[in-house]
């Protein structure tokens, strides 16, 4: 596979590692030479080698040798860090997403405490406990990195300080273990789950390890990762039994109809429950499509009413599909098919022949390659893996993440043709698997991704679910190609782009508050007003949406601090069960759950959110808006939005994103 964080040739090198630890070396050891108004001299020096060999291999280790040393050699002198009973856990996350220099005096500190915590160095300040404690509670706030993820703050920090952050903390976490943070861990893991999403291997890690952590413990929490241990390897009794598939399947063959259908209805509410699927849960898929009834396979899979209908008119398609996709090793797959099922897309008359013809489909030996290599050795057949992955996406549209790739758009663009255009999806599925390029137009004019060389993605980060595999590349440059066609036009691309790009439904009206030219922010309170009187129903006629809408928004980090533009979609406008009004959104990002400073911590559940939504009241979503797309003859008259709404909206976005922009609201008349 290819790796997630792309390095230098020579990155792992021993070579490159001796170098940088005889520099850091000579660094320290002249700081320590130094006279105290003389260190700042040799500081810089030290902390480029300290980036250097955080990003090695075997580098934090190295750089740990040298802990107990730090503080004699003046290392903090004058700065927060020389006072590490004063230092707060939670500041800590911001300096680890800083320049390289905070990146470089945090990490040093966090191994010198470390060093406290486990006896090899005193400070007179803080001890040994304590020194664990603090330790354990950035463990705790940074989860992420422990179990890395992907979000906008991330990919906005060079790869390289990515890395040797996660290596700082993932070395700190092998040193002090994890028991104390455990029950944070499994509450993670259950969050990421809540979201449903398509790839869990973040959330599979989290679980294996607290289980692990946990294997002679009777606490609840040991409880709530066994639960969640079962949904992964058998919650069936039989399953628990025969861990084997290959035994499993002839442990199916032996059972009678009511065993069958206890241990068929297990599996079915332990996939319900969790979101995740064992691979004996594939194996009895596949078992009743070949021996079993449509009611036998509607209890496997759990679904309502709506999918058994689905199932009783398609069940020659149904049957097809779980014998090509449904696999052990894609066993997660399943789950997405009785989602699909449940949606009642089947009936809309693209779908059927759409996937028949995937079935059957010869795909290029270059896709098939490039999806065994990032299946791993133990992945069905390429076309298997494929359809499989195209089962999940139409059945969880908003489960789809982007990985650690900057492709917010064209993950987007698949989730919404799998919401809105069903067939044009399977379209380009199928060309770019078995013709290996896809075609789309741009103001009448053909983009075929086969001429382009140029995008957003050089090095693709291959985490991603099959059908993100196969098309990502050529979204990605043809993306890149209506961005360039339009770059001299003096406004904001996505005005023309997005329509083109995410298909017919995208309303042609556009608003930007910010001037492509200058950055500036221009007539805010207008932008704001037109938002409200587009899409909130209280000031827009009580209208809703019937298509999600793109939309773009300022990402900001926990400070409120700009960090870049992103790709979200507006999924619907209306009441929660508070009485509250709330803009619930699809985020591209792997976590949809996010804190974006000024108390706006985005919502995933507990306010009526569908599994894959994001929420926020409507003030907090419009401070963080920039652009987005509205029908023009279906808007209220923004004049009569209440100007205390507006001024809310905007002290939010004056305060953060937009600080050290120049602001210029337009004067009526």
């Amino acid at each position: 596979m290819t790796n997630a964080i792309p390095m230098s040739e020579d990155a792992h090198k021993p070579a490159a590692g001796l170098r940088l630890s005889n520099r850091f070396s000579r660094a320290l050891e002249a700081m320590e030479q130094a006279a105290p108004d003389a260190r700042a001299e040799h500081q810089a020096d030290l902390f480029d080698a300290t980036i250097g060999l955080m990003t090695t291999s075997g580098g934090v280790q190295t750089l740990y040798q040298y802990a107990p040393r730090f503080d004699q050699a003046g290392v903090f002198a004058g700065s927060d860090w020389d006072h590490p009973a004063h230092l707060q856990a939670t500041m800590v996350r911001g300096s680890l997403r800083g320049e390289p220099a905070s990146v470089a005096i945090e990490a040093l500190s966090q191994l010198r405490l470390l060093a406290v915590a486990e006896a090899r160095a005193q400070h007179p300040e803080i001890s040994a406990p304590e020194a664990r404690t603090f330790l354990e509670e950035v463990l705790a706030l940074n989860l992420d990195l422990t179990f890395p993820e992907s979000d906008e703050s991330t990919r906005a920090q060079k790869p390289h300080l990515i890395r040797g952050v996660r290596l700082l903390i993932g070395f700190i976490a092998d040193t002090l273990g994890t028991a104390n943070i455990v029950e944070r861990i499994i509450d993670e893991a259950e969050r990421i789950l809540e979201q449903r999403p398509i790839m869990i291997r973040r959330a599979s890690k989290m679980i294996h390890h607290a289980a692990q952590t946990l294997a002679q413990d009777d606490s609840g929490a040991s409880r709530r990762a066994a639960r969640l241990i079962e949904a992964l390897h058998g919650p069936g009794e039989l399953s628990r039994e025969y861990a084997d598939p290959i035994e499993y399947e002839q442990a199916l063959a032996g059972l009678d109809a009511r065993t069958l259908q206890r241990e068929s209805e297990q599996l079915a509410a332990a996939m319900r429950a969790t979101g995740l699927v064992c691979p004996q849960h594939a194996v009895m898929l596949r078992h009743l499509a070949r021996h079993g009834s449509d009611e036998e396979l509607a209890e496997a899979l759990g679904v309502d009413a709506v999918g058994r209908d689905s199932l009783d008119a398609y069940s020659e398609l149904i049957r097809r599909l779980i014998d090509v996709a449904i696999h052990p090793s894609m066993a997660q797959s399943v789950y997405g098919l009785a989602c699909m099922l449940e949606r009642g897309i089947l009936f809309f008359p693209p779908l059927p022949p759409g996937l028949w013809r995937l079935v059957n489909l010869q795909v290029l030996p270059e896709v098939r390659e490039w999806l065994q290599e990032a299946g791993g050795p133990d992945a069905p057949p390429a076309a298997a893996m494929l359809l499989a992955g195209t089962l999940s996406v139409l059945g969880q549209p908003l489960g789809l993440g982007q990985g650690d790739n900057p492709t917010c758009q064209s993950a987007r663009a698949i989730s919404l043709w799998a919401q809105c255009d069903t067939g044009f999806l399977l379209e380009l599925i199928t060309d770019a698997a078995r013709d290996g390029y896809i075609e789309m137009h741009f103001e009448g004019e053909a983009i075929n991704s086969s001429a382009l060389s140029e995008g957003l993605v050089d090095d693709l980060h291959t985490e991603l679910d099959p059908v993100s595999l196969v098309l990502v590349p050529h979204l990605d440059k043809i993306y890149w190609e209506m961005g360039r066609r339009i770059a001299n036009r003096g406004e904001d691309g996505h005005k023309w782009i997005n329509p083109e790009f995410h298909g017919w439904w995208v309303h042609r009206g556009f608003a930007s508050a910010i001037d492509e030219a200058t950055g500036n922010v221009v007539d805010f309170s207008g932008f704001v007003r037109l938002f409200y009187a587009c899409y909130h129903p209280m000031h827009n006629g009580g209208r809703t949406l019937i298509y999600p809408q793109p939309a773009g928004i300022v990402a900001t980090d926990v400070h409120a601090r700009f960090i870049g533009a992103h790709a979200v979609t507006i999924q619907r406008v209306t009441l929660d069960n508070d009485n509250q009004m709330r803009v619930y959104f699809y985020n591209p990002n792997n976590d949809s759950r996010q804190n974006w400073g000024q108390d706006i911590i985005t919502s995933i559940a507990g306010h009526g959110e569908y599994p894959g939504e994001s929420s926020l009241p409507f003030h907090q979503f419009a401070a963080r808006l920039y652009v987005f797309h509205y029908n023009s003859r279906e808007q209220a008259d923004p004049a009569l939005v209440p100007q205390g709404e507006v001024d809310a909206v905007a002290a939010l976005a004056r305060s953060s994103w937009a600080e050290d922009r120049q602001w210029f609201d337009l004067v009526p008349g």
